[in-house]
């Protein structure tokens, strides 16, 4: 209504909007600047507390590795290069020390490859430093002579301190601890006798079964016999009653299941049986550490090993056709396979690239000298009968025993071949190592006779067909 007051009005409302517009903006402002603070003073607060949490670890740590420092282990007694003989007691006296409480100290022996050779002995200390004495006997006589180590460890809570010795040991004499002699009174027994050191003769089982093979592990003191068609792969211990591990014969219908049993180098027993494998068991534990696969349709009749090579000698269910494959130990792979024209009834590793092949064509005995690598090679010396057991003597001498009766000795640096006896019956060779003579399984006895001259030094009546025998050594 009146111009001049409302355009005064007006500019008092634009400029009280224009003081609220900028206290506003000043409110903002300072709101922002106090949350700004807030935030860096917090941010502050928060980098001081990692920085005393971090430091509060540290501390920890260093307190809890302080409190965890391992014990101190001195032996004493023995002194390094120290020497013993089989059977003796290692005396041993350590010093431990720690500033934890000592919760035990445990004594051990292990060979070179680390494998322990006798039950570990463990002592629970009752004071803070101890000084100890302890004996360990040492009385196997499965124990090669060489070098082991002496290890006394001492554990606190969670960390543990050791200290260690190197001595030497000196193995018993080698001696024969009995001869197992594997007799087949009728086809469906097995009897298990002994021949002790005393020449005495011990039945210690019989068992209901066919005879497949049987082996021996002298280091193990173990050995084994298998049925074929009908009876179990069973390990007994020395004496001949107690079962060690037992692997079941899974045959049906009159067909063999095992079909070769073999104690190699490498203590394994390697045994071929109808599912097309071969498997090499611990001779202790029974336990499976080696399998390889066969040809098609062929069964393993001889393993031997040569080196990390494991060669297989197998043929077809007729036994016509035979072949040797060879294979990586290790690991069962096939690297070769090759055709031979003999029936193998025994292999002997020559060296690292030959192994001697001992058996049959067309009715005569041979041997060949067989090439690893490439298959074939030559034949030094061939028979006119059969070979019905073979067993070596030393690196060049073996005993031949012919299905005539004839007892050969052939040398293969010579490549030649004499008769030394004539035995009727000889079913199996083995040597005995600590007298030097071979023992002879002919009819129903064991002949001990002497490999050079072929004169019979002992026989042994056992009263049923012996099929095998096998010498049991002390190691």
């Amino acid at each position: 209504m009146y111009p001049g007051v409302d355009a005064y009005e007006g500019k008092v409302a634009q400029r009280s909007t224009q003081r609220t517009n900028a206290g506003g903006l000043l409110i903002l402002l300072e709101n922002k600047l106090d949350r700004a603070q807030r935030y860096f003073a917090t941010m502050g607060y928060q980098q001081w507390l990692v920085l005393a949490t971090l430091t509060a670890i540290t501390f920890i740590s260093c307190k809890k590795e302080e409190e965890e420092r391992a014990p101190v282990v001195t032996i004493v007694s023995p002194s390094s290069g120290f020497a013993l003989s089989v059977p003796d007691t290692l005396n041993v006296v350590a010093d431990v020390s720690g500033e934890g409480v000592i919760n035990r100290v445990t004594f051990t022996v292990t060979n070179a490859s680390g494998i322990p050779v006798l039950e570990p002995l463990t002592v629970f200390p009752a004071s803070n430093p101890v000084r100890l004495e302890v004996g360990l006997p040492i009385t196997s006589e499965a124990l090669a002579s060489g070098g082991y180590t002496l290890t006394v460890r001492a554990n606190s809570g969670e960390v543990s301190g050791k200290d260690e010795r190197g001595f030497d040991i000196v193995a018993a004499p080698l001696r024969l601890r009995r001869v197992l002699a594997i007799g087949q009174p009728d086809a469906g027994s097995v009897s298990l006798e002994m021949i002790d050191s005393s020449g005495t003769i011990s039945l210690a089982s019989t068992l209901v079964m066919d005879l497949g093979g049987a082996a021996v592990s002298s280091a193990a003191q173990t050995f084994v016999v298998a049925g074929s068609i009908d009876g179990p792969l069973t390990a007994f211990r020395s004496d001949g009653v107690m079962v060690q591990w037992q692997k079941p014969n899974l045959g049906n219908s009159g067909i063999p299941w095992f079909t070769s049993l073999d104690v190699c180098d490498d203590g394994r027993f390697y045994v071929g049986t109808t599912d097309g494998l071969v498997r090499g068991y611990n001779a202790t534990t029974g336990g499976t550490e080696r399998v390889c696969a066969l040809l098609p349709a062929k069964r393993a009749q001889s393993v031997v090993l040569v080196g990390e090579r494991l060669l297989v000698a197998q043929a077809d269910q007729l036994g016509a056709e035979w072949r040797i494959t060879v294979h990586q130990a290790s690991s069962g792979a096939m690297v070769s396979d090759q055709a031979i024209s003999l029936s193998v009834v025994a292999m002997f590793r020559r060296n690292d690239g030959q192994v001697l092949l001992f058996g049959d064509r067309d009715g005569s005995g041979v041997v060949k000298d067989h090439n690893i690598q490439a298959g074939g090679g030559w034949e030094p010396y061939s028979w006119n009968a059969r070979i019905a057991a073979v067993e070596r003597v030393d690196a060049n001498t073996f005993l031949v025993a012919l299905a005539d009766g004839a007892i050969e000795r052939f040398n293969w640096s010579t490549a030649a071949s004499v008769t030394i006896a004539n035995i009727v019956g000889v079913h199996d060779l083995a040597y005995d190592q600590v007298s030097g003579m071979v023992l002879v399984a002919a009819a129903s006895d064991v002949i001990t006779l002497d490999p050079q001259t072929g004169d019979i030094a002992a026989g042994y009546a056992m009263g049923a067909p012996v099929r095998l025998v096998l010498p049991l050594l002390n190691r």
